[in-house]
């Protein structure tokens, strides 16, 4: 196999990246390979796989480099950050899924690893390897995974724990903090080479007006999505959003169990910054650190106008996703309150999120007893039933029967999503050593919408036991 080395991240100036030379961790065991090994083309047998991504293994075209960028974080700008613990391998043109690039994180130090280790854990490692491939299952843009191998290193963090390396894949690593490094430490001729590389390699055909344009269209229809799922990143910081609208970075990430949109899942996040309802404004707000980077390019008007457009097109995406939900194919004034109006009691009454939604999907017209389960769980709760009053003379407007919009709603209202203690369940086996649990459980986040009935259990409100587990930047 060769890594085809052509218009690699490589070729720009060598201030935006450094050779590294990888950490092998110790006595690794390749726990897992997802089926982008054959979308990629990657012909390796599973023991050169091993070999090749913890570093002992060299194939031709490979280039090893770590990337240099800033950011702000926690709405604070942090100075020079990047790649303290991921290496690319280079990029790989495929059949099927086009230009992809390689990374292993967990691989060592770099030069930009600061005070860490360069290290990755079991635990972190697991949760990003079932959210990727979570995310991607319900159509979400996301990086994704190939491979995950675990070690014997000990490594040190609230506790000891074992190591772990986790190979994702994407098309590109490109970050807003790529920009912010560049103009924000003034070097003009590095910070031009990058945006023709991306425009060039990323945008092709478009003017960067346009590439920009973009950007904001799909990272403000990213959060829409994220919102309409019930995800909440956690660390929503500007070096941690993709320049292709891609959800990265998976840390102390949560998906909404009882309903509340100032749930914070990142137990670091004290001031709730990025908590679940903060999280469109502030991806408005990473977009105009990284807008900032252009104007040597344009005024500081047309870059607030192409800002500008950002709410609107958040709203759309947000307004459909709505409508889906609630199996509402005609558009009329009234969804969006129709839907506000839901949310709102869902909120005061916490009911949860992918609970609701799925049991909705069965609801039929003017007969709240077809939401047996909700009120087996829940009790009948007035609030909520007067909202059904509203849904139903909204419904009347449909034409499709109950039958056909149940099975709509059920290809857009997953059944199961990676609740927090179902990740913990899956880490705790890993940890041991065995892997029937996340074979399972990517089963079935591979196809969420399906029934699934041995795993039923788990599709219900999270258990008293199990809810509000906190997730630090450590994860």
């Amino acid at each position: 196999m060769t890594i085809n080395f052509e218009n690699s991240f490589k070729t720009l100036p060598k201030f935006l990246w450094e050779e590294v030379k990888p950490t092998p961790i110790l006595n690794p065991k390749l726990i897992h390979i997802t089926k982008l090994k054959n979308d990629l083309g990657i012909n390796l047998s599973d023991e050169d796989l091993k070999l090749w991504l913890n570093g002992e293994k060299f194939l031709e075209g490979e280039q090893r480099i770590a990337t240099r960028y800033a950011g702000h974080q926690f709405g604070v700008w942090a100075g020079q950050l990047g790649d303290g613990r991921a290496i690319s391998m280079g990029e790989i043109n495929t059949p099927n899924l086009g230009r992809q690039e390689i990374q292993t994180k967990g691989s060592g130090k770099t030069p930009f690893s600061r005070m860490g280790d360069g290290k990755a854990v079991i635990r972190s490692s697991v949760r990003e390897y079932l959210a990727s491939e979570a995310m991607a299952a319900l159509s979400i843009p996301t990086t994704r995974v190939l491979a995950l191998l675990t070690g014997d290193d000990k490594v040190y963090r609230e506790t000891i724990e074992k190591s772990a390396i986790v190979a994702r894949v994407f098309p590109s690593n490109l970050r807003f903090g790529h920009f912010e490094m560049c103009f924000h430490f003034k070097k003009t001729t590095e910070l031009d080479a990058l945006i023709h590389y991306a425009q060039s390699t990323f945008f092709p055909g478009m003017s960067m007006e346009e590439m920009l344009a973009d950007i904001i269209s799909k990272t403000a229809k990213l959060m829409a999505q994220w919102q309409g799922v019930g995800f909440c990143h956690g660390v929503m910081n500007s070096d941690n959003m993709s320049l292709l609208s891609l959800t990265l970075d998976y840390g102390p990430y949560g998906f909404l169990e009882d309903t509340d949109f100032n749930y914070i899942c990142n137990h670091t996040d004290q001031q709730g910054r990025y908590a679940y309802g903060q999280q469109p404004s502030i991806g408005m707000w990473n977009l105009e650190r990284l807008l900032i980077c252009f104007m040597n390019h344009f005024p500081k008007e047309k870059l607030q106008e192409l800002l500008n457009v950002y709410p609107q097109e958040f709203e759309k995406e947000y307004l459909k996703i709505a409508r889906l939900k609630l199996g509402l194919e005609l558009k009329q004034e009234q969804d969006y309150q129709l839907w506000a109006n839901l949310l709102k009691v869902m909120d005061q009454l916490k009911l949860d999120y992918t609970y609701l939604f799925r049991q909705l999907s069965s609801y039929q017209k003017s007969n709240k007893e077809s939401l047996q389960g909700i009120w087996d769980y829940y009790g009948n709760r007035q609030e909520l039933i007067d909202w059904l009053k509203i849904y139903d003379e909204r419904l009347n407007l449909e034409s499709i029967s109950d039958e056909e919009r149940s099975l709509l709603m059920k290809t857009v209202n997953p059944k199961y999503v990676l609740k927090n203690y179902i990740a913990q369940e899956v880490i705790a086996e890993v940890e041991e050593g065995k892997d029937l649990k996340l074979n399972s459980w990517l089963n079935i986040l591979y196809s969420p919408f399906e029934e699934h009935p041995d795993f039923h259990s788990y599709s219900g409100p999270t258990p008293s036991e199990h809810k509000h587990y906190e997730v630090s930047c450590s994860s």
